[in-house]
């Protein structure tokens, strides 16, 4: 009798804990991602997989110009209040926005839902001054006025990293 109920209990407790598992959020983005403001893309530039993620020829960050894109907000009362996260790692794509100001928490293709068409506003290079790569992602993401410090760390598409950063406005 001992026997039984040991095993019940054990497979029932494994059970769970992959049943746990397989409802964790995750930043994977597993929809198509492209961008859409091009109506005939160049090979190897915003061609969106079907099946989600990027296709062969898209990896490298030909979809908007860079493979990692980080933003973080810090705002007097509340320090981290945005903190948007982009990374393209050759066909895996993993975003996360959260904006604590309006109780915003997303990850996955939500996230992406969120980010993407900001995405396709912003026209950063290496050379971008600060000042303009700042203008650029406030007016995309629509980021209020206010804030003590804003940090933007880019990897563009030829792997050059920059990092961006303004204080108060």
């Amino acid at each position: 009798m001992t026997y039984n109920k040991t095993s019940i209990l054990t497979a029932l407790l494994l059970s769970s804990a992959l049943v746990l598992s397989a409802c964790g959020e995750s930043d994977e983005v597993n929809e198509p991602v492209g961008n859409e403001s091009q109506t005939d893309p160049a090979p190897g530039t915003g061609d969106a997989s079907p099946g989600g993620g990027l296709d062969e020829e898209s990896i490298g960050g030909g979809t908007f110009g860079f493979t990692e894109f980080s933003v973080d907000v810090d705002y007097p009362d509340q320090d981290d209040a945005i903190d948007i996260s982009y990374e393209e790692d050759r066909d895996n794509i993993e975003a996360s926005f959260e904006n604590k100001l309006e109780n915003q928490d997303l990850s996955g293709n939500d996230a992406m839902d969120e980010i993407e068409p900001a995405f396709q506003q912003l026209d950063l290079s290496p050379d971008t001054p600060d000042d303009e790569a700042i203008e650029q992602v406030i007016g995309a993401f629509g980021i209020e006025a206010g804030y003590n410090a804003i940090e933007i760390d880019v990897r563009f598409s030829d792997g050059t990293e920059k990092e961006f950063k303004g204080t108060g406005n």
